[in-house]
């Protein structure tokens, strides 16, 4: 069970660090107009910021959940 939780964490830091490296990308794509590539487009950036945040919310909730014997008290 614990090599799931840490896969599951890991997991969920790829797609914060996945999902922030994109969303950077597309916004100096839109600033800087540099290639015509249509997953750099600016619509694509409601995505990426799903990624982030549903990435850092996996992280945090497998981070810091309650253990058993604290929900006991």
């Amino acid at each position: 069970m614990k090599l799931f939780l840490n896969l599951l964490r890991y997991l969920g830091l790829v797609l914060f660090a996945v999902g922030a490296i994109l969303s950077v990308l597309t916004l100096a794509n839109w600033l800087f107009d540099v290639t015509d590539v249509s997953w750099l487009h600016f619509y694509f950036i409601r995505l990426y910021l799903f990624l982030v945040v549903s990435g850092i919310l996996l992280y945090i909730l497998i981070t810091f959940r309650r253990k058993d014997d604290e929900k006991k008290e």
